[in-house]
């Protein structure tokens, strides 16, 4: 798999499409892992760069046509729904199981009953990856990306460079974490994972574009990583809290683990307080915006 370079002087358009590129190679890579044995770790990857990939969709848009992108995305969205069980319940297993290992008496009915729940998931995702409604989303994908496209570009004053677009982009996305960020004290759990989802979106932005915001915003990027860690242990602690709450056997195991879980949400979500203050300050967006003008 390879690594695009990104540098200012880049059209706009033609880095959406390369970093677009990136994340298929990463989708190829893991296909046959994902379709012969349902591998985590190609699980995990392979929906990594899916994600990755819609929020490229979203920065990207007006380089694309319309259409173009829509039956990309649904096509990617199919294959979404196969991997997040396989993905939830693998980590969902690998937290229980560090939870049984420090316990007096292990939740050992729970493990057997998800890792059963485990084998079906697999099972489910092999046979959709091995057919040819799944292979063709890929390679319908691919041959979109096959050559430069900037129809929206053209309509523009000269062609827009990375440097002339991407402060706009960043900082857009900045205050979409900061419009949530203003009410997460009292946030509902719905209105706490749109935070995690705008802040995912920022830090995937910062990601495409690191090589040229290196070194002035060092400091903004490394702790938007630590951000991102920190509210992806905080989502898997939803996500099995969710998981426990709706199984209908073995209750009393799913009882002490769902109670331990909630602990652990109500525990990460009141360290992402002091984490998410040290983001929301203005020295960490000077430092930002000083990488920006410096493009």
């Amino acid at each position: 798999m390879t690594h695009t370079t990104i540098t200012p002087e880049l059209p706009i358009s033609e880095a959406g499409r390369l970093l677009m590129i990136d994340e298929l190679e990463t989708i190829q890579g893991f296909w046959e892992a994902c379709r012969e044995s349902a591998d985590i770790t190609a699980v995990h990857e392979t929906r990594k760069a899916i994600r990755r990939t819609f929020t490229l969709f979203k920065l990207f848009a007006p380089y694309f046509a319309p259409e173009d992108l829509r039956r990309s995305r649904s096509g990617l969205r199919r294959i979404m729904r196969r991997l997040a069980p396989c993905r939830d319940i693998a980590v969902f297993r690998s937290k229980l199981a560090a939870c049984n290992e420090a316990a007096e008496r292990p939740l050992n009915k729970l493990a057997i009953y998800w890792a059963r729940r485990q084998e079906k998931a697999d099972d489910r995702l092999r046979h959709f990856f091995a057919r040819k409604s799944a292979t063709r989303i890929i390679s319908r994908y691919a041959a979109l990306l096959a050559a430069p496209g900037d129809s929206a570009a053209l309509a523009l004053v000269g062609q827009q460079q990375v440097a002339h677009a991407l402060p706009g982009l960043v900082f857009e996305r900045i205050g979409r974490v900061r419009a949530w960020g203003e009410i997460r004290l009292t946030a509902t759990p719905r209105q706490f994972h749109q935070l995690r989802i705008q802040f995912k979106e920022l830090r995937y932005t910062l990601t495409f574009f690191e090589e040229v915001l290196r070194p002035d915003a060092a400091e903004f990027i490394d702790l938007s990583r630590r951000i991102q860690d920190h509210l992806g242990d905080l989502n898997d602690a939803s996500v099995a809290v969710d998981l426990l709450r709706d199984m209908k056997k073995h209750r009393g195991e799913a009882g002490i683990y769902r109670a331990h879980q909630q602990t652990e949400l109500a525990r990460l979500t009141t360290e992402f307080q002091p984490l998410y203050a040290e983001f929301d300050q203005p020295a960490m967006r000077r430092s930002l915006a000083v990488a920006l003008a410096n493009l």
